[in-house]
């Protein structure tokens, strides 16, 4: 089970199987790893101490942000992930990058973003379709139809806070022209867009 792991030059951490998305493109659902990960289903959640100790042990030289993305959405342990946001910066030096559906908020039960200021660097945020509709049909979120908007809240939060900010959509998954209209929508809120 790999707790932390690198893929190209840089290094993720997979804290949870947890998602309130099964998004129709999700990887997880055919294969247990990326690159020459060990499998990314966890056993079990690891600790915070888990997490670090298995950080401390690699050559992280080469890379300079760590990720918090996995299998799971790292949000669904968002207390968690703030200590070791803080115990990378203050102990490893390097700055941290979430990657997340964008729907934290709404699993938390509070807004989120204030508490990332100083934590998080950069966030990429999976907005995966133009319209709501189309976003649950793509995303299967168990926060059903207001989900979308949630995700174009938090990105535009995001964007008041932190200087970093991209907003995503998985390519095949939607038409081009939702692509499109992704990307205008990135455009209007000022951050930046990919197609991964």
């Amino acid at each position: 089970m790999a707790i932390v792991y690198c893929y190209g030059s840089t290094f993720y951490i997979n804290m949870t199987n947890r998602c309130p998305c099964r998004c129709v493109f999700c990887v997880r659902d055919c294969k247990p790893r990326l690159g020459d990960a060990d499998s990314l289903w966890l056993d079990r959640e690891p600790t915070v101490e888990e997490v670090m100790d298995e950080l401390r042990s690699k050559d992280l030289s080469g890379t300079r942000e760590i990720v918090f993305c996995g299998y799971g959405e790292p949000t669904e342990r968002f207390d968690d992930l703030k200590v070791i946001a803080g115990l990378i910066h203050s102990e490893l030096g390097k700055k941290v990058r979430l990657d997340t559906n964008g729907l934290g908020c709404l699993i938390n039960g509070r807004d989120i973003v204030p508490e990332m200021v100083g934590l998080v660097d950069a966030v990429s945020i999976s907005l995966n379709a133009p319209e709501p509709e189309e976003y649950l049909e793509v995303t299967r979120s168990r926060f059903g139809m207001g989900s979308h908007d949630e995700v174009v809240s938090f990105i535009r939060r995001c964007r008041s806070v932190l200087d970093d900010v991209t907003v995503s959509v998985v390519g095949g998954s939607i038409s081009e022209e939702s692509e499109d209209r992704c990307a205008d929508m990135a455009a209007e809120m000022d951050v930046d867009f990919r197609v991964r």
